[in-house]
């Protein structure tokens, strides 16, 4: 009975086994002839060259060039063994053993695979990642993994390991726009692949599994970890002997810095755009025949080039400081854009220029504040957090000034008026994510804010508190036509009339406030400064701003002075680059929508008769109209003149019987005095030419002025006949 149970068992396997591998074969040589299906194609090796075509705004060839043209061929037999053999080591030690596909590491991955429930491990054989890095994309798909696979065995057979390992080398990606091994050597550590030290050649082979994680700049710690390991592999799989890891675990990682005129150009930023769109790797977009359109205006950018290339501004240890400079379209279509330096273009802290973005317009948005809203700028403990300003306390203001002066008390009163959980869901509308605290009102946000963020952020300002994503590229087309077309959301973040109203503000920080270094453009700019540091220097300084044309952010980052802040530097870039911006034509005034209403307000009734106070009698504000004074004041208009009469050698002045109380002045020769009142009238004799005049004072507050009465004394000769004309006035004569 035992015997035909088995034997029944052995067959049903057999024919389960058969049944599998048939259709096994059946959908391997189905996907084989599907259109997904990639043919392995020689031409597609070790060769890198630029099939991709991108164009700017009127549909011409941007002069750019890529970041690839730099990828240098370098022969297998040039390198030192050890240098290629710790790729070996690291990713695929069992590569001149398999053909191809290491199964030992496919049932390993997918063992692991199953355990997590993810598709972390992938199991990619050398061959395998060279097909995938000139052949396929990046997704993790069953069908791209089954095609690698394949493409990785035809690969097998036309190649010798020696050649495959080659092109591997010459063609991996190891961040910094570097391709290729003797790019990377010359970038990381200024000098040939050929020159590489086992140490060397173990940081370079280690940092591909992620170049911006396990980079030597990026993370010097992760770097030497990684390195670490990289040499324990080697040194396991009798690479390396004892002494030699040893010497290269000591050894130091002494790498070059990027250096700060290393710039990053429009072309590398549409490239990366295209990039995440295509799911695909930069040399695959460089090799494809891909157009691409963009919104790039080339004036623009080559006046970005020429104003960065002319700018002078130095870092304490007098390097050139790094920038970055974008200018877009208000609704996010990027014009220009230029970078320099490592820390340029990367998340960082933006200081008072978040303030309109996570504080003002959000309140404004609310109905929280007004324009005209008062508040006391003094010394405030927030539940232990304490902030300052950096030329003291103002006493009673408003937020309109405490915009425009970018006072720090204010903006966190407002930011508590507000809450934090309200602001994070507009930062959160704007891309901006993370959990604050209070110090998000001086512009600490959670993790930083790149400059495409912050460009975006304020773009949304120029575009009536409707935003955008934004972008570089317009459309994609390959053979078969347009296969991508950039789409604007204009999704609402702040009504038109708060925003207007926060817009405004932001012309007058242009105007009176931080940013009046751009006060003399003959036309509108609405801008906002920010700069990070203390009294012992700089990280940050910018200025983001914008018309109705562009919006524009201006930005220098690196160990700075404490003379390059917001107010300094980037505004004075930003006024040379949009003076030949708009050299012919200038954008047109700002329009108010009518959903807001512009008063008069007046200053004892906003503060309760505080009398210290930063604002003028009469100022103007904007109000939303949902969002205005209930009560407005009637307007008292007063007539009242000085009745003076001459009796001899003395002048009689009588003043309105009126309510308030009236103050008496005499001018003379342009001196103002105060004449002291008996009632409502004055008298005094006349010694010379006067003039006077009466201010009028209701609840201690000014509210009119008379005009002024002018007194002249005539000289006349003791022989000269009496005048009869008008005899009551001899020796004077007066008018009102």
């Amino acid at each position: 009975m035992k015997r035909k149970f088995w034997k029944i068992f052995g067959i049903v396997c057999a024919v389960v086994t058969i049944c599998a591998a048939l259709g096994g074969v059946i959908f391997i040589d189905s996907f084989r002839r599907g259109s997904e299906f990639v043919d392995f194609d020689k031409d597609k090796l070790n060769e890198v060259y630029t099939a991709l075509t991108v164009l700017d705004d009127d549909g011409n060839a941007i002069n750019e060039p890529l970041y690839l043209n730099n990828c240098k061929q370098i022969p297998l037999s040039a390198l030192h063994d050890y240098t290629y053999m710790a790729f070996v080591a690291v990713e695929d030690k069992r590569f001149f053993e398999h053909d191809g596909i290491d199964f030992r590491r496919v049932a390993g991955a997918m063992i692991n695979n199953l355990k997590s429930l993810s598709y972390k491990e992938g199991a990619s054989t050398i061959s395998q990642q060279l097909i995938k890095n000139t052949h396929l994309d990046n997704s993790k798909t069953v069908k791209r993994k089954l095609n690698e696979m394949m493409l990785a065995k035809e690969l097998e057979k036309e190649y010798s390991k020696r050649e495959i390992l080659e092109m591997y080398v010459n063609t991996i990606y190891f961040g910094r726009s570097a391709y290729g091994i003797e790019t990377a050597a010359n970038v990381y550590f200024n000098k040939s692949a050929t020159e590489l030290t086992v140490s060397e050649s173990a940081v370079l082979a280690g940092m591909i599994k992620a170049p911006n994680v396990y980079a030597p700049d990026k993370n010097a710690e992760k770097c030497r970890a990684r390195r670490d390991t990289v040499l324990k592999l080697m040194s396991e799989q009798k690479i390396i002997d004892d002494d030699v890891y040893a010497e290269a675990l000591a050894e130091p990682i002494q790498y070059v810095p990027q250096a700060p005129h290393n710039e990053k150009n429009y072309v590398y930023h549409v490239m990366q755009e295209a990039c995440a769109l295509l799911n695909m790797s930069p040399l695959q977009l460089s090799r494809s025949d891909f157009v691409i359109e963009t919104y790039c205006k080339q004036d623009v950018q080559k006046n970005l080039y020429k104003q960065m290339s002319a700018d002078s501004t130095v870092c304490k240890d007098g390097k050139l400081a790094d920038m970055s400079a974008i200018v877009l379209n208000n609704t996010g279509g990027v014009e220009a854009c230029l970078t320099r330096g490592e820390s340029a273009g990367t998340k960082r802290q933006v200081g008072s220029a978040l303030k309109p973005i996570a504080v003002y317009a959000p309140a404004l948005n609310e109905k929280i504040i007004t324009q005209a809203s008062p508040i006391l700028d003094e010394e405030t403990d927030f539940n232990g957090y304490k902030p300052t300003n950096a030329g003291g306390y103002n006493g009673w203001t408003t937020v309109k000034y405490a915009v425009a002066k970018s006072l720090n008390v204010p903006a966190v009163k407002t930011l508590n008026a507000l809450t934090l959980s309200a602001s994070e869901k507009y930062l959160a509308k704007l891309g901006i994510t993370g959990e604050q605290n209070l110090s998000l009102a001086l512009g600490n946000a959670n993790g930083g804010i790149d400059m495409l963020t912050l460009a975006k952020c304020y773009a949304t300002l120029a575009n009536d508190g409707q935003c955008n994503e934004v972008g570089f590229i317009k459309k994609i087309y390959n053979e078969n036509g347009m296969i991508y077309s950039r789409e604007q959301q204009n999704d609402r973040v702040f009504r038109s009339g708060a925003n207007y109203l926060m817009t405004d503000m932001l012309v007058n920080t242009v105007e009176t406030g931080t940013a009046r270094a751009l006060k003399n453009a003959r036309y509108q700019i609405a801008a906002k400064t920010g700069t990070v540091g203390n009294s012992d220097g700089n990280s940050d300084a910018l200025v983001a701003g914008y018309t109705t044309e562009n919006t524009f952010v201006f930005w220098y980052s690196g160990d700075l002075p404490n003379n390059v802040n917001g107010s300094t530097a980037p505004c004075e870039f930003a006024s040379r680059v949009l003076s030949e911006m708009y050299a012919e034509t200038a954008p047109a005034a700002f329009v108010p929508p009518s959903t807001v209403v512009r008063l008069d307000v007046d200053k004892h009734s906003l503060y309760d008769n505080q009398l210290v106070v930063r604002t003028v009698n009469g100022e103007k504000f904007w109000f939303d109209k949902n969002n205005q004074p209930k009560e407005l004041l009637n307007e008292t208009r007063y007539e009242y003149r000085l009745n003076v009469n001459c009796d001899g050698n003395t002048v009689h002045i009588f003043l309105p019987q009126t309510d308030g109380k009236w103050q008496l002045y005499r001018l003379t020769d342009g001196t103002a005095e105060l004449l002291p009142i008996d009632g409502d009238a004055y008298t005094e004799e006349i010694v010379g030419d006067a003039e006077y005049y009466a201010e009028l004072y209701l609840n201690n507050r000014l509210v009119y002025t008379t005009p002024k009465a002018q007194v002249h004394r005539q000289n006349r000769r003791q022989d000269d006949p009496p005048r009869t004309d008008f005899p009551d006035l001899t020796d004077f004569w007066y008018w009102g």
